[in-house]
């Protein structure tokens, strides 16, 4: 081992402490610290992509969980954001940058800016059949409109391709 210390003084008129390269320890840590971060860049990159299967995956994961699900919502109005929520639960890919693009004929198209392909998921939503817990002496109440809030179960399914 070298009498040379790992860390010295920097010569730059500094206090700051700076590896050393007449060290074997030092001269490693120069080395292998500028390589550790570049990998760590790339892995970071590499989890903030989509790639195609992780795409899929997702979205089978979202409509099975989708399927049979709750949710406090209006009837009317888009419900994209209950297919990327989905998505985003099951843990599969990163937590960003899901497009749902609502079709004309009711289903929505489903990708992301990294992958080329999409998918086509339509999301039925049928009114809670549990009874709301009302006060006693109150009277039952009427079903609610499109636009008012309420619980829906959702059923869900899923093909390849853009909606048509």
């Amino acid at each position: 081992m070298s009498e040379e210390p790992v860390f010295v003084r920097s010569r730059w008129g500094t206090s700051r402490y700076v590896y050393n390269h007449r060290n074997p320890v030092g001269l490693a840590l120069i080395i292998l610290t500028p390589l550790f971060a570049i990998g760590m860049l790339f892995a970071l990159q590499a989890e903030t992509r989509w790639s195609e299967g992780e795409l899929e995956d997702a979205v089978r994961e979202g409509v099975e969980r989708l399927n049979g699900g709750r949710h406090y919502t209006p009837l009317a109005g888009d419900h994209g954001f209950l297919i990327a929520e989905a998505m985003y639960e099951t843990g599969v890919g990163p937590k960003h940058g899901v497009d749902t693009d609502e079709g004309e004929n009711g289903g929505y198209t489903v990708g992301t800016e990294d992958t080329e392909s999409e998918y086509c998921v339509r999301i039925t939503l049928t009114p809670d059949p549990s009874p709301i817990v009302l006060p006693s002496g109150a009277e039952k109440l009427p079903p609610p409109s499109p636009e008012e809030m309420a619980f829906y179960i959702s059923h869900a399914t899923f093909t390849e391709g853009a909606c048509r």
